[in-house]
């Protein structure tokens, strides 16, 4: 199903993080300070710079999250920088040339109701969408988490073998589900091991963020079936963090919220298998 979806050769191009700028113009995202591509060095405007402009940059901002931009997942590779302290790493990362493909962004700030969830992390919501010919259907909504020391809220990178990393399903209304569920493990947990007491708590912003995914997903057709992760800011806005536009881990969206069509499964089995 993935591969009828998704055209797989345009993905390698289309999931570079580091033109998301220009594929999703105009949708609030977070703040790019430096691209590396290709070991390039260049600035948010793709205007190519020299080491010490990028130094200088970067230290402009007092904290900084290096991300691979290139088919990555489950957080791997991420870097977090405080510049005071980390100036010498920074300018090694930025010389070495085995690192090719980054993007160093902003340290973005979220809702202060997902601070409550896990504030060690940006907590983002995980949406499946799927577009037809009668548009945009929202086919699940989970919330990542963090979980005790993580800076991200992979749900394969809990720092904790109890507490691996953590989903919740969210319900149209924008409420928690009653239980959250380990990535690993496949337990479940009424509240986060911080404290949060997962049923009725309500995501904020929610709608805010299905309406992102409404108005970004018909830009990128030749991808029917994508996974967006979605963050909410201090100032209730939805930023679009990644879209994951291959294999989109339909399995946790199946542990918190049951099968992913829904109501659609006869009508995709009918176009994936019998049309074709």
């Amino acid at each position: 199903m993935d591969q009828y979806f998704n055209d797989r050769k345009l993905g390698w191009g289309f999931n570079d993080k580091n033109y998301y700028s220009k594929i999703f113009a105009g949708i609030p995202q977070p703040k790019t300070v430096v691209r590396k591509i290709k070991g390039l060095l260049f600035d948010e405007y793709y205007r190519q710079i020299t080491v010490d402009e990028a130094v200088a940059l970067l230290l402009s901002e007092p904290e900084v999250i290096c991300k691979p931009t290139l088919e990555t997942g489950s957080g791997r590779g991420i870097r977090f920088w405080n510049t005071q302290t980390d100036a010498g790493e920074i300018r090694v990362f930025l010389m070495n040339s085995d690192e090719t493909d980054y993007a160093v962004q902003a340290i973005l700030k979220q809702h202060a109701e997902l601070n409550r969830v896990h504030e060690g992390s940006i907590n983002t919501i995980r949406i499946s969408s799927l577009l037809m010919d009668d548009g945009v259907h929202i086919l699940s909504s989970v919330l990542r988490m963090g979980v005790g020391n993580a800076k991200v809220d992979n749900a394969t990178a809990g720092d904790n073998a109890q507490y691996d990393g953590m989903t919740c399903g969210i319900n149209s209304n924008g409420r928690l589900k009653k239980y959250a569920y380990g990535y690993y493990t496949g337990k479940k947990f009424d509240r986060h091991p911080q404290g949060l007491i997962f049923d009725g708590y309500t995501v904020p912003c929610y709608d805010k963020a299905v309406e992102l995914v409404k108005k970004v997903h018909p830009t990128i057709a030749h991808f029917r079936l994508v996974s967006w992760d979605v963050a909410i800011d201090e100032n209730e806005n939805a930023v679009l963090i990644e879209a994951n536009m291959r294999n989109g881990s339909i399995n946790f969206h199946q542990f918190n919220n049951g099968p992913l069509f829904g109501d659609l499964t006869e009508r995709v089995l009918k176009e994936v298998f019998v049309k074709n």
